[in-house]
């Protein structure tokens, strides 16, 4: 009878919070310690989502501003007194990247911050419901606002943290 490995080490499962970069990663950090509690343990995941029309253009476009918002959220929640494990960016498509992420971990619940329908357990179709669906999990969703960086900008400016438009100095003489 061969052991596999795996089973042996498997961490316990801890919630997952998986917050969209476009957020405001302060009301993220302050929800989960509210709901969870002080000192708990979470893994956090970061979706490169692309929103509107950025699914036509570089799909990793928003790999820079999903890393910020991992990093910052990370912080933020260790501040808020909670332990967190392991904060990642995941696949663009927010469901690959919950599903990824419970590769090789196993989770108690899904907390999910987004802004917008996305995090509806009343639409059949929305996001939360169809991760319930597919992880058997439960999972609690949570509509926060956007961050104010993400949403400055001209009306069609990409929004993106790091995508603004540049003027390089050579083009302005």
């Amino acid at each position: 009878m061969q052991l596999d490995a795996r089973a042996v080490t498997r961490e316990p499962a801890v919630p997952l919070v998986v917050a969209d970069w476009k957020i405001d990663a302060e009301v993220v950090a302050a929800r989960c310690r509210q709901r969870l509690g002080q000192g708990a343990a979470v893994r956090v995941v970061v979706p490169a989502w692309l929103h509107g029309l950025d699914w036509a253009g570089d799909p990793f476009g928003s790999v820079p501003c999903a890393r910020r918002q991992a990093e910052l959220l990370s912080r933020l929640c260790r501040d808020a007194g909670l332990n967190v494990l392991s904060a990642e960016v995941g696949d663009p498509d927010p469901l690959s990247a919950i599903t990824d992420a419970l590769f090789d971990r196993t989770a108690c619940r899904i907390l999910l911050f987004a802004a917008g329908r996305h995090v509806s357990a009343g639409h059949p179709f929305g996001l939360a419901r169809r991760t319930e669906r597919l992880t058997g999990l439960a999972v609690h969703g949570f509509r926060v606002p956007p961050a104010l960086e993400a949403s400055r900008g001209r009306r069609f400016a990409s929004g993106h943290c790091e995508g603004r438009i540049r003027v390089l100095p050579s083009l302005t003489r």
